[in-house]
């Protein structure tokens, strides 16, 4: 996270100054809760329950290797308690470079949240599990999402 030990020069802060304009508008006009510096990583998260089930998040990452770019990708995922596993789906959007218009990160941001509402149950290609710490969690508070559902 920004301010830790691995970013003592603000590098992450900086980076992200450049696109949060953008990221705060775009999670205002949809409804989606912007999570900034996910997991205190260099990502700011779109998060969102969908109307088909599960949770789903669009992930805007930076690198410092690539100061200026950041990576957009998509992602949905079920969760089912009984078998304690995960099916997902993730792609990447694509690169915005900050020397490009404002208005094209929006659009990259748009067409992520379109291909996440365009996918059913029959394009979570990838499984994961089990995860015996979800047994940790009463069923009741698994299955209630905190997050605004669209």
């Amino acid at each position: 996270m920004a301010g830790t030990s691995w970013d003592r020069l603000g590098l992450v802060d900086q980076a992200f100054e450049a696109v949060a304009p953008v990221l705060r508008r775009f999670a205002a006009a949809t409804g989606l809760r912007l999570l900034e510096f996910f997991r205190d990583d260099p990502v700011w998260r779109l998060a969102f329950a969908r109307q088909a089930g599960g949770e789903a998040a669009i992930d805007v990452g930076w690198d410092a290797e690539r100061p200026d770019q950041y990576a957009v990708s998509a992602s949905w995922w079920v969760d089912d308690y009984d078998s304690a596993s995960r099916r997902w789906r993730r792609e990447e959007v694509g690169v915005y470079d900050r020397n490009r218009q404002p208005e094209d990160l929006e659009a990259m941001l748009q067409l992520a949240l379109g291909r996440i509402d365009g996918w059913t149950e029959a394009d979570l290609d990838r499984i994961s599990g089990p995860h015996p710490e979800w047994r940790d969690i009463p069923r009741e508070d698994f299955v209630r999402s905190r997050l605004p559902r669209r």
